[in-house]
C-alpha cells in the first residue's frame, strides 16, 4: 500500500471513530401502531441489539418510564440511546408552545441518559398513523402561514437544544407535510444551519418517490442524524398504486434493513456523501417491520421473511462491510 493510501486509510479510520452504529427496536415493536409487536419484551429488544454487534437505539413505546431502571438495564449490556423522536405540532392550532414544552422534556430526558440527538417531524395533520387514509396521497400541505410557524419553531427548539449541547434534526416523513425533496430543501433553506439539521431517512425518501442518494449528496453537509433502511419496490409500487395506509405497507413489507438482497435502496452514494461531508454521529438502522412475519404462510407474503434478529445481523453484516465498524 502506498503511503498516500495508507493516509488516507489513517483518516477514514479516524473519522470513523466519530461514528455509531445503532439500531432502533421499530424491527422487533412499533411505536405509530403499538399492536405490532407489542408482546416482545423490551429485554429482548435490548439483548439482541447488543449480541448483533450495535452501541445502542432510540427508546421504544414499551420500554420503562421509571428513568433509573432504564439507566440500569442500558448500563448493564453497554449500551446508549440514539437520540429522542418528537412528533412537533407546530402548526396545528395551539400546538406551538405545548411543542416547544415537549422538546424541553425530551432535553431532560436525554441528559439523563447521555443522549445528544432529537429527531423531530411536523405531524400536525398527518396521515402516517390513521389506519384508513393513503399515507402518500391523504398528507397535508402546508400554506405559507403553516411554513412560517414550522421553521420559527424548529429555530427555536433548535437553539434549545443546542444551548445544552444537544443537535435537533428534522426528519421527512412519508405522511406528512415534509414528505418530498422539495419541501426538504424549503425547509433547510428556511431554518438556520446552526439548530436545525437534517434526518436522512433512506426508506422514507425512496417510498416517497425520490433517490436518497441524490438528497443525501444534495444536503450532505446538513445531515445531523442517519436513518437507514431499505424498502422493497414492489410494495412501494403497490402501496403508491393502491393507495395504502402507513399500517398496510408496513404489514405488506414496505420497509427492510440494509444489506437484504429484496431491497432496493442504493446505500453507495449516501456513504460516499456522509463521508465526504466528515459526518459525525449515529447511523442507525431502522426498518418498521412486523416481528411475526415468520409466523404467516409464505403464500401470504410478497418477500422471503426473516426474524428481527436475522434483520439485525444481516444489517450489522453489511454497514459493517461498508465502514468497517
Amino acid at each position: 500500500m502506498s503511503m498516500e493510501n495508507k493516509a488516507k486509510e489513517s483518516a477514514g479510520t479516524e473519522r470513523m471513530k466519530h461514528i455509531k452504529i445503532g439500531i432502533q427496536p421499530t424491527g422487533w415493536t412499533n411505536d405509530d401502531f403499538p399492536e405490532i409487536g407489542n408482546d416482545t419484551p423490551y429485554q429482548l429488544i435490548l439483548d439482541q441489539t447488543r449480541q448483533t454487534g450495535f452501541v445502542g437505539g432510540s427508546t421504544g413505546h414499551n420500554y420503562p418510564s421509571h428513568l433509573q431502571s432504564l439507566q440500569h438495564d442500558l448500563q448493564s449490556r453497554g449500551l446508549g440511546i440514539t437520540s429522542t423522536w418528537v412528533g412537533t405540532q407546530f402548526t396545528a392550532l395551539g400546538g406551538y408552545d405545548a411543542t416547544l414544552q415537549t422538546v424541553r422534556d425530551q432535553i431532560t430526558f436525554l441528559k439523563a441518559v447521555g443522549a445528544t440527538d432529537i429527531v423531530v417531524a411536523e405531524l400536525a395533520a398527518a396521515v402516517n398513523q390513521v389506519r384508513t387514509k393513503s399515507v402518500l396521497t391523504d398528507r397535508p400541505t402546508f400554506n405559507e402561514p403553516q411554513k412560517f410557524l414550522l421553521y420559527r419553531g424548529l429555530n427555536e427548539a433548535g437553539k434549545m437544544a443546542a444551548d445544552e449541547g444537544m443537535r435537533l434534526s428534522f426528519h421527512s416523513h412519508v405522511g406528512t407535510g415534509v414528505q418530498q425533496k422539495e419541501e426538504t430543501a424549503d425547509l433547510l433553506a428556511n431554518t438556520d444551519p446552526k439548530y436545525v439539521w437534517f434526518c436522512l431517512d433512506s426508506g422514507h425518501i425512496q417510498f416517497a418517490g425520490d433517490d436518497p442518494g441524490v438528497v443525501a449528496q444534495t444536503h450532505a453537509t446538513r445531515i445531523g442524524h442517519v436513518h437507514l433502511k431499505s424498502v422493497r419496490q414492489k410494495v412501494v409500487d403497490a402501496a403508491t398504486n393502491d393507495n395504502y395506509s402507513f399500517l398496510r405497507a408496513i404489514l405488506e413489507g414496505v420497509f427492510t434493513v440494509p444489506g437484504d438482497p429484496e431491497g432496493s435502496v442504493n446505500f453507495d452514494p449516501i456513504f460516499k456523501a456522509l463521508f465526504e461531508a466528515n459526518y459525525e454521529g449515529w447511523i442507525v438502522v431502522e426498518a418498521e417491520q412486523d416481528p411475526h412475519q415468520t409466523d404467516r404462510p409464505r403464500s401470504l407474503l410478497n418477500y422471503t421473511p426473516h426474524t428481527p434478529f436475522e434483520y439485525a445481523e444481516m444489517a450489522r453484516r453489511f454497514i459493517r462491510s461498508k465502514i468497517c465498524l
